[in-house]
């Protein structure tokens, strides 16, 4: 069943904006316009060491999850390669109304002007400067956005933040193990997610159990963006727009794709994206 959360299309705070209407009040609204076309970027991956099984070493692929997550929300997901011309890509961007920025490996530390540590991660050039640009692109054009662990990174860095390219080594030992070993439909740790929020009202709670998969996580917070939620060692677990009205943009540093299944608050997120990729696309017809 539906949750019966209520929450603001435009994203201001409560009581604030054009009025709040239930998601389930939303969801009926749907076909005044075309449906949202969301685009999901893929993952490039490398198996270079495994010629037998991948004879071409090299990949594109998009989790499941992130698709159905999209389609279940009401949206039409188009999956983006990675790896394709910037031209090509900027073409796909025409056809969007929101995006979804999907988890994947560490972000070259020179987005945020450091130089890399010893614990960095694979990157892959390709990958950063193409995310990168189709953000940046996305921005100017006011489209919804929502980022998903590697993506609410690269969404901070984008907008001028900085990350910690290794939070065991640059946090310390009182940092949760936030790279769970179980499968992601199995919570590993707590959020609190701040009651005055945004994402507080889509979520209609404010104790959230996660997944998690990373040891980045965001260090200096972009100006664009305030915090919403937390782990227990202070690490930033999602943030929203500071001003929904210039912009929508939401990231959260779990896999909320894969926890639909504990109940509608993480489902909600991807309703919530759709939602306000629907409102952008009749702005944009009505232009």
């Amino acid at each position: 069943m539906k949750s019966k959360v209520r929450f603001n299309l435009q994203g201001t705070a409560r009581g604030k904006g054009d009025g709040t209407v239930s998601l389930s009040e939303a969801l009926s609204r749907r076909g005044l316009g075309s449906t949202p076309v969301i685009g999901v970027m893929a993952s490039l991956k490398e198996e270079p060491e495994s010629p037998t099984q991948n004879p071409l070493d090299r990949f594109v692929r998009t989790d499941l999850d992130y698709v159905e997550s999209v389609a279940e929300a009401g949206g039409e997901p188009v999956v983006i390669p990675p790896s394709v011309d910037l031209r090509i890509a900027k073409a796909l961007l025409e056809g969007l109304d929101g995006l979804l920025l999907s988890g994947g490996p560490d972000l070259d530390p020179g987005y945020y002007g450091e130089a890399p540590i010893v614990e960095l991660g694979m990157t892959i050039p390709e990958w950063d400067a193409l995310e990168m640009a189709l953000l940046r692109l996305a921005l100017q054009r006011g489209m919804p956005i929502f980022g998903i662990c590697r993506g609410m990174q690269v969404l901070n860095v984008a907008l001028g933040g900085t990350l910690y390219q290794d939070m065991p080594s640059q946090l310390g030992v009182d940092v949760l193990d936030h790279r769970q070993a179980s499968p992601k439909y199995e919570p590993t740790h707590e959020v609190e997610v701040l009651d005055d929020s945004y994402m507080a009202e889509i979520m209609d709670r404010q104790s959230v159990e996660v997944n998690s998969y990373h040891h980045q996580g965001i260090k200096v917070l972009a100006n664009a963006l305030t915090v919403t939620a937390r782990s227990s060692d202070g690490v930033i677990e999602a943030v929203e727009s500071c001003d929904f009205s210039n912009s929508w943009l939401m990231g959260v540093q779990w896999h909320p794709e894969g926890m639909g299944h504990t109940g509608p608050g993480h489902r909600n997120l991807f309703e919530a994206h759709v939602c306000a990729a629907e409102r952008h696309s009749l702005r944009r017809a009505a232009a």
